[in-house]
């Protein structure tokens, strides 16, 4: 009988994994890049314009987007009328073209098909 091995989860990359620590200066200059990354960030933050209007307006903004909604909403039965329309007439085309491809390729494989007894 074959001896199964059965290797539980928690060791499936158990192998993968780095198993160096990281040095002290390595840990070091990856703090100070994120704080440069961190800091950058903040300074476009800063160059932005008007945020206070931008804040503002994302109320107005919000209820543009859902009335929006609601227009599409209403229209939702034909667009998904058009899209099956599409959809079915891509389907069809394949299917045509598909079963002209395998009675093609079925005429020709009897028509050349020789026995040799």
């Amino acid at each position: 009988m074959p001896k199964i091995k059965n290797k539980s989860k928690q060791y499936l990359f158990k192998n993968k994994l780095n198993k160096r620590r990281k040095s002290k200066i390595e840990l070091i200059k990856e703090s100070f890049y994120m704080m440069i990354i961190g800091l950058f960030l903040l300074f476009i933050n800063y160059l932005i314009p008007q945020k206070g209007e931008l804040f503002n307006s994302l109320k107005k903004n919000i209820f543009n987007i859902f009335g929006s909604t609601l227009d599409i909403l209403n229209n939702l039965y034909e667009i998904l009328i058009v899209l099956f329309i599409c959809f079915t007439l891509l389907i069809s085309i394949f299917l045509i073209a598909g079963s002209i491809n395998r009675i093609f390729k079925v005429i020709a494989r009897k028509s050349r098909k020789f026995k040799f007894r």
